[in-house]
């Protein structure tokens, strides 16, 4: 078993730290620590959680036995942090998103080749029960050619002052909408952003992307009331549609709906109705995790590794150059480390 550690226990490190005490229950990893630069939460969460807490990550940087860090620091800090940890030889699951730019995410892909550490980037929803039953089903054709994918994440709050919706949610469909499609890339792109307090950074964005036959259309928010915390997904096939409450780990809808087309012509709906595939629960963050402990322990590429988090970077300034000069961001199979 593999020992490891949390480099930031706010909000979400504070999930990671706890799902890794639930795996250590389990006897998955032996030794969990934690470190924060709030000690008093560093003394709350250690006490709560047994397990030991410091102050400075240089502790962590040294220490023999740990093989493996969970880096959920600020974005901005994700660079320095995670090539400091793969020059010390350690393995590194870093949040999302994996930097703020491509350049620095780039180079973090070459210091993991460079050093042979696991380099594994939190795109959490690639390990959600229903999209992991979904990506098997489209493998099999079940749904059809895809034609169109529409997602929302939405909710209202106070807007972050550190990013936009562009890199703090919009990240996740600039991911999942490759992932479900097995592209790299887009053809093209293009974004609207809202600044409606008058910030820097997006409240709101809308986003298109062009896969050739399938279109991608996503909506970001953290203003609007009407909805509560909203975040879901809808694959539209020529034979089915798939829906997706990101909410609900428990279940995939599959409607059996399609348009005839006759002539080259719709001509018709075929509606078989809907049913509801029940999946056994699974926590998307645990599964994440007990991913990158396999991935350490037998030295296999991550599912979501630094090629997955420098495209979701790379995507994400290009929605934004698209927002900015009003126009279409193309890519190609040019625009890759590989």
């Amino acid at each position: 078993m593999i020992s490891v550690a949390v480099i930031g226990t706010g909000h979400w490190g504070k999930n990671h730290a706890r799902v890794y005490h639930q795996l250590k229950l389990k006897g998955l990893v032996d030794k969990v620590k934690i470190c924060d630069v709030d000690g008093s939460r560093v003394h709350e969460l250690s006490n709560a959680l047994h397990m030991e807490g410091v102050t400075d990550y240089r502790q962590i940087l040294t220490d023999s036995e740990i093989q493996a860090v969970s880096i959920v620091t600020p974005s901005h800090t994700h660079y320095t942090l995670s090539k400091e940890f793969m020059e010390a030889g350690k393995d590194i699951l870093v949040e999302k998103p994996m930097t703020m730019t491509p350049q620095d995410a780039k180079k973090l892909v070459e210091v993991a080749d460079k050093t042979g550490c696991i380099l594994m980037v939190g795109h959490i929803f690639r390990y959600h029960p229903a999209i992991h039953e979904l990506k098997q089903r489209l493998e099999r054709g079940e749904l059809g050619e895809i034609q169109n994918i529409f997602s929302q994440r939405l909710h209202f709050g106070l807007p972050r002052t550190d990013m936009g919706v562009i890199h703090a949610l919009g990240i996740h469909e600039l991911d999942m909408f490759c992932y479900l499609l097995n592209r790299n890339y887009p053809d093209s792109l293009t974004a609207i952003l809202s600044h409606s307090l008058g910030s820097q950074m997006e409240e709101t964005a809308v986003l298109a992307m062009d896969f050739g036959n399938a279109k991608g259309y996503a909506l970001e928010s953290w203003l609007l009331p009407a909805y509560g915390k909203k975040r879901d997904l809808v694959v539209v096939g020529s034979k089915k549609t798939a829906f997706v409450d990101y909410l609900e780990p428990q279940e995939l809808a599959i409607f059996d709906t399609r348009i005839v087309i006759h002539g080259g012509k719709p001509v018709g709906v075929e509606d078989e109705g809907k049913h509801i595939v029940s999946l056994p629960f699974a926590e998307p963050l645990e599964e994440e995790l007990k991913h990158f402990i396999s991935c350490v322990e037998i030295r296999s590429k991550p599912l979501t590794d630094g090629l997955v988090g420098w495209r979701a970077v790379v995507m994400a300034e290009a929605a934004l150059e698209s927002a900015k000069n009003g126009k279409q961001v193309k890519f190609n199979s040019t625009d890759d480390i590989e």
